[in-house]
């Protein structure tokens, strides 16, 4: 591997030494942890689910783990973290001391103070309704006796405006007082934070040093909570510092699944981009990247020719997934076309739409070759291949939409997944299987673009499978019908230990690129390929099923 580019920590596939190395480390900490060689704490940490990562280098290889586990910063066998704020706690404990101070005075007072004012003000509302309400069910005969009445409700209108108004006066100081504290433990959090983050002194491969708070500050950041203590930036530094080579890096996770985020034990996932992009980006300045799959393209995309029929069901055409009949990668085919629609299979590693990165999406080149406007009216995530829907005019693109928002087009998935981990229950899976997966997802606001299920606050999302063939290899080809079009829905139910607890195969973000156990593949690609659509032609109104 000498002079060979180094991983890309946000898109990879992993070195087979990286594999190796990590497969060490999980026996190694097996054994650790039923020997009893590490306390009670730490072994619970670990099993619980942590990051794990190795670094190959010339030297052999090295280990950390993210943040901290069973609440140590550092563990035998594992490089230690950039910063330890247990050896120099002096002014950290003081001033944490500070914040926890103030948030124990909230609590109080809002226990104390807040909630009694609160229902203070509730009871007296209450009690002016009740009041009112008897004084007018009260009946008279005579006009005096409905003036009097009258008269009775105004003057105690007025005195319970008199109570409530002293009464929300009453709340309205205490609720000054503790917003007065809230915004002085903001300061306080945002002070300790960026002094924090001064501390943590990182090296990159240039041999020059910078705080995590410097290299935030030159893109107009402020880092994120956690930010340093990934076990990626905690490798690289311990290696720069100690005059390893870095060779190949992967990060994995160890231990239980977590409900939310897709992590299974001994699958690699790539690092974080809140915490890590602008972290990783300075640390590996000077030192070559390697792309995978399609990020780097050696020609330029271009289309292929137009077939004015649709052409049978996806088993009769090569299998999309097959090493070998793996289509072109630079060739976007039109299978159908006429006066309102474009419908063409989207090659993977291209994007449907234009986006921030500059590279030539599938909208773009179809009105470059075309040489007509086209409208996309749904997508394909960039990694995805097959069949996507243009329209050449915006009375398609309006009942296009309105069938997508709807829920009346019917899309077919072709998915090869990846083998169950020897260490992972998921649910067996047997060819003629049919079932669904109900799973609401939400963005991982610290993981984009990743999603994770979120049962509380996120979006129903629905699919159905069936399994056509499970191989010899442990991999499964399977059809997945979505109900609903979360982005990466397809993908997350495919991987979530709660869904399938299988990756499609060369899926870089939700652990598809292998893991720790997994012989050497071919990653050429993400195996996911929308191989079917049915919806109705905007001008017939006939119902139209493309295949491919």
């Amino acid at each position: 591997m000498t002079g060979s580019p180094f991983t890309n920590p946000f898109r990879y596939v992993p070195h087979p030494l990286v594999r190796k190395a990590a497969r060490e480390l999980v026996e190694k900490l097996d054994r650790m942890i039923a020997e009893g060689a590490v306390s009670a704490e730490v072994a619970k940490g670990f099993t619980d689910g942590k990051m794990l990562g190795v670094l190959v280098c010339q030297e052999g290889y090295l280990a950390a783990f993210s943040g901290s586990v069973g609440g140590q910063s550092t563990v035998d066998g594992f490089v230690p973290p950039i910063f330890d704020l247990t050896r120099h706690d002096g002014y950290y404990r003081k001033h944490e001391a500070e914040i926890s101070c103030i948030n124990e005075q909230i609590r109080d007072m809002t226990a104390s103070e807040l909630e009694p004012a609160r229902e203070q003000l509730a009871g007296a509302r209450k009690k002016m309704e009740e009041e009112i309400a008897v004084l007018r069910a009260m009946k008279h005969d005579t006009v005096a006796g409905s003036q009097f009445r009258n008269a009775e409700i105004k003057r105690a209108k007025d005195r319970w405006k008199t109570e409530i108004l002293r009464l929300e006066a009453g709340l309205n100081e205490v609720q000054t007082r503790i917003n007065t504290l809230k915004k002085d433990r903001s300061r306080k959090s945002d002070e300790l934070q960026r002094w924090i983050f001064g501390q943590y002194m990182v090296c990159n491969a240039e041999g020059v040093e910078a705080s995590i708070l410097e290299i935030f500050n030159e893109k107009g950041l402020m880092p994120p909570g956690g930010t340093g203590d990934c076990a990626a930036p905690k490798l690289l530094n311990h290696a720069y510092r100690n005059g390893m080579t870095p060779m190949a890096m992967g990060e994995f996770w160890y231990g239980r699944s977590p409900s939310t985020a897709v992590r299974t034990h001994g699958h690699f996932y790539p690092s974080c981009t809140s915490k890590c992009g602008p972290l990783l980006n300075y640390m590996l300045r000077g030192t070559a990247v390697i792309g995978w799959g399609h990020m780097e393209r050696t020609c330029p995309p271009r289309l292929g020719g137009a077939c004015r029929t649709a052409g049978g069901g996806p088993w009769n055409v090569p299998h999309p997934m097959t090493a070998g009949n793996t289509p072109d990668p630079h060739i976007a085919k039109v299978v159908y076309e006429d006066a309102d629609i474009v419908v063409v299979c989207k090659p993977s590693g291209m994007p449907s739409v234009p986006g921030l990165d500059g590279r030539e999406s599938l909208q773009e080149l179809l009105q470059k070759e075309l040489q007509t406007p086209v409208i996309a009216v749904h997508r394909l995530d960039m990694d995805t291949s097959g069949l996507i829907v243009f329209a050449k005019n915006h009375q398609a693109e309006s009942c296009l939409k309105k069938q997508f928002e709807e829920h009346t087009v019917k899309k077919t998935y072709l998915a090869r997944l990846s083998p169950a981990g020897p260490h992972v229950a998921v649910r067996p899976l047997h060819a003629g299987d049919k079932c669904k997966i109900e799973l609401p997802l939400s963005p991982d606001y610290d993981e984009r673009p990743r999603q994770k299920v979120d049962i509380t606050q996120g979006k129903a999302a629905l699919t159905e499978y069936e399994v056509m063939t499970v191989n010899e290899d442990g991999t499964t080809d399977i059809l997945f019908h979505p109900h609903t079009g979360r982005t990466h829905q397809l993908r997350v139910h495919s991987a979530h230990i709660l869904g399938l607890g299988r990756p499609i195969l060369g899926d870089l973000l939700y652990g598809g690129c292998g893991s720790i156990w997994a012989e050497d593949r071919e990653y050429a690609r993400l195996h996911l390929h929308a191989c079917s659509i049915t919806f109705r032609h905007p001008s017939t109104g006939e119902s139209l099923t493309l295949t491919w």
